[in-house]
């Protein structure tokens, strides 16, 4: 079987929120090349994220693709709490969190995210819940460093 070659283009960012919107409300999942380092080192810049329809209930630790609070623009963050149907958004490697996104702002889930061609799973799939946790209290990096720190020593 012969794969699609992959296209790629780029997209004003009120034009991107739009296409993602009807994305989304038809049902489509879509697949993106992530720019910046608020997630990182679950997202990292230039990884394929695939975004999918919201399914019928976000737990914390689920990334969304949202409309910021704060610009209207677009954001991959991670729901590091829920209230009702307003989720509070915060991106990995940032110190304060993004603001609450109610419903409507919600756009899709993230449902992969592909690094050199690899699927990512930690942070993604995996450990979310705690990591929504110690995002929220701005200890994420710091264990990110600890672990970087281990995994440096034991090289050596």
């Amino acid at each position: 079987m012969m794969e699609a070659a992959l296209q790629t283009f780029e997209l004003a960012p009120g034009d991107f929120r739009e296409l993602l919107r009807e994305a989304m409300s038809r049902g489509v999942s879509l697949r993106f090349a992530a720019a910046g380092t608020s997630m990182d080192p679950f997202i990292k810049d230039g990884d394929v994220v695939t975004v999918a329809p919201l399914p019928a209930r976000l737990v914390p630790g689920d990334i969304v693709a949202a409309v910021s609070p704060a610009n209207g623009l677009v954001i991959v963050h991670r729901i590091v709490s829920l209230n009702e149907d307003e989720a509070l958004l915060k991106g990995d490697n940032l110190s304060a969190a993004d603001g609450t996104a109610a419903g409507a702002a919600q756009l899709g889930r993230v449902a992969r995210v592909e690094r050199d061609g690899r699927t990512v799973v930690l942070g993604i799939e995996r450990g979310n819940g705690l990591i929504a946790w110690l995002s929220r209290w701005n200890l994420l990096r710091v264990f990110v460093r600890i672990g970087a720190l281990v995994l440096t020593l034991r090289k050596q």
